[in-house]
């Protein structure tokens, strides 16, 4: 054999490891595409999981998140309420993660006021829990009180919130770390969530702080029963509030929110609301439908058994106005009612065509466990200023008609000598001398102020007369805010009287007016223990004519408006709005 060193053999030529040396350009791509098709299966498989592995940490990322987020929910929730004290006030403080802004004032049991006061996505809640009546008395009688409050509010407050965000943080801080921890068992997740919620937190109370506007306390948003105190604010006539400093705007609200808590705290020893009948009692409501708004928040905050209506529920006798009075039908309470002397027949028939509603007409009802006795005025004047030009004309008639009412009670009361009347209801108090002595106590409204007379003139009778619910609504309301003036108050009462002896034992007088920041007064008193005998004066014996054949009032009927005393001269012409009305009408055309 030949040997050929140094020179590789012919056939290795051939060889699989020397043909690629050897390899044509043609025969190079042909072994380039198949191995490019050979690898494609791997690639593809590479890219799905590189696409399956983003995907697992986006869904993993999502679900840290919603689980920190859940976790530090869960945590703010448990925050407890930073309890504060602010002059004779306690307060709890809370702040809150929420889509509305505002800082909200709740005043159990009137209501919430609420602020726009800055544009974080935080609320801040403060909850009135109690109210010292001696400091709150002493913040008004003491020279220095309001100056006090102008210096230590704003820092007390200031510092009671800061505290309730650091306990926010932490709280949210443990609730999301727990739960991320217990989910994913990983520490380094739980921290990071909890740092996270924490710099969350921080930021929306920093957010909080810098875009708080002081301004803001100046445009308040009442719910509740404080919704009724701005009624007439609408008419844009209102005086604008102007506020000096946050300090001092912040003193007056803790003032007036006081105010509004200087009452007893109880009933009197022994009495509750499981044995006490509650009786609100409003007249003069002159058309104003915030007076039904009014009478439907005490009827939720105070859960009234019965309203006692003393009469002028319109002013003028039109179809419209008797319109209005289909809203009685939708408070969910019994309403007792006696015509006023601007109320024609057929505001009384709208009244009484309502589901809850009982027209007393010189006749005597039980309502609410009450025996309540009434009779309605038998003057009749659609005139809105009649008694402001002196129209006296009907006062003969409405002395013959308390004393009509006073023989009515008379008569039930030997019939039913152990349930005898317990009140009893005319609309003008200045004819008294019918019921004194024959009634325990009446009610009654017209004069647009609200005055107590217990025992009146010795007779054992007492007298309540409340203001008008509707803030006498054109005479009262608008006229006065036309001439610059503050506007009528809108006044009721509610009165407690004992269920078994049915004896009024308390009475909150409740006052809404004027166009300040809360302009609510509720302050309750107290009735003597001791009850004077009922004794019918000598000189208030019931004459041998109470008045013309033509003023009886038949019990349950009333009397037609034709025959009711009008004024002759009345100061604004009566309303030309319809043709003339039958006998069972109103009567307002003239």
């Amino acid at each position: 054999m030949t040997s050929h060193e140094g020179h590789p053999p012919e056939d290795a030529a051939d060889s699989p490891e020397n043909s690629a040396s050897t390899t044509t350009p043609e025969t190079a791509e042909t072994a380039v595409t198949t191995e490019t098709s050979e690898d494609s299966p791997n690639r593809r498989r590479r890219l799905r999981r590189r696409v399956r592995l983003r995907h697992q940490r986006l869904l993993h990322i999502t679900t840290t998140t919603v689980v920190a987020v859940l976790g530090a929910v869960v945590g703010l929730l448990l925050v407890p309420a930073t309890s504060v004290e602010v002059g004779p006030l306690t307060a709890s403080v809370h702040m809150r993660p929420s889509l509305s802004s505002e800082t909200v004032l709740l005043l159990p049991p009137v209501g919430q006021v609420a602020f726009d006061s800055h544009t974080a996505p935080v609320r801040v809640e403060a909850r009135v829990k109690s109210v010292d009546v001696e400091k709150a008395e002493a913040l008004f009688y003491a020279d220095s009180g309001f100056s006090e409050l102008q210096r230590t509010a704003p820092e007390t407050l200031a510092a009671a919130a800061a505290k309730n965000a650091a306990l926010n943080a932490l709280f949210a801080a443990a609730g999301a770390g727990l739960a991320v921890g217990l989910t994913f068992r990983r520490v380094r997740r739980a921290l990071l969530a909890g740092g996270s919620a924490v710099a969350v937190v921080g930021a929306s109370v920093a957010a909080t702080s810098v875009t708080f506007s002081p301004a803001s306390l100046s445009q308040p948003k009442f719910e509740g029963l404080l919704s009724q105190a701005a009624y007439i604010a609408d008419l844009g006539q209102g005086k604008a509030i102007e506020y000096s400093s946050y300090r001092d705007t912040l003193a007056e609200f803790v003032g007036q929110v006081s105010a509004l808590y200087i009452a007893a705290d109880s009933l009197p020893v022994g009495l509750n609301q499981d044995n006490v009948v509650a009786a609100l009692h409003v007249s003069d409501i002159h058309d104003n439908p915030q007076a039904y708004d009014v009478i439907e928040q005490l009827h939720t905050q105070f859960a009234i058994d019965v309203v006692i209506d003393t009469g002028d529920i319109v002013s003028w006798g039109t179809p419209l106005e008797n319109e209005l009075l289909h809203r009685i039908g939708t408070l969910e309470v019994p309403y007792v009612y006696i015509s006023g002397n601007h109320d024609g027949a057929a505001a009384a028939a709208t009244v009484e065509a309502q589901p809850n509603t009982t027209v007393l007409d010189n006749e005597v009802v039980e309502v609410a466990g009450l025996r309540i006795a009434g009779i309605g005025d038998p003057r009749f004047a659609a005139d809105d200023d009649s008694d402001a030009g002196g129209w006296r004309e009907g006062d003969e008639a409405v002395d013959a008609s308390v004393f009509q009412l006073g023989d009515t009670i008379e008569a039930y009361d030997a019939a039913h000598p152990e349930e005898p009347v317990d009140i009893s209801l005319v609309h003008d108090p200045t004819q008294p001398e019918g019921l004194l002595g024959r009634a325990p106590l009446v009610l009654s409204g017209h004069m647009h102020t609200s005055k107590v007379e217990l025992d009146r003139d010795g007779s054992g009778t007492d007298w309540m007369i409340v203001g008008s619910t509707g803030g006498a609504l054109a005479s009262g309301g608008i006229s006065p805010m036309l001439s610059g003036e503050d506007p009528l108050d809108l006044t009721a009462r509610m009165l407690y009287f004992d269920e078994d002896t049915r004896r009024l034992v308390a009475y909150d007088d409740i006052v809404m007016g004027g166009l300040g920041l809360v302009s609510v007064s509720i302050e309750r008193t107290q009735m003597p223990e001791e009850v004077p005998e009922l004794e019918v004066p000598e000189d208030a014996e019931t004459p041998e004519k109470t008045g013309p054949p033509e003023q009886e009032v038949e019990p349950g009927e009333g009397l037609p408006d034709e025959d009711r005393v009008t004024p002759t001269d009345p100061v604004s012409p009566l309303p030309e709005t319809r043709e003339p009305a039958p006998a069972s009408s109103d009567g307002g055309a003239g």
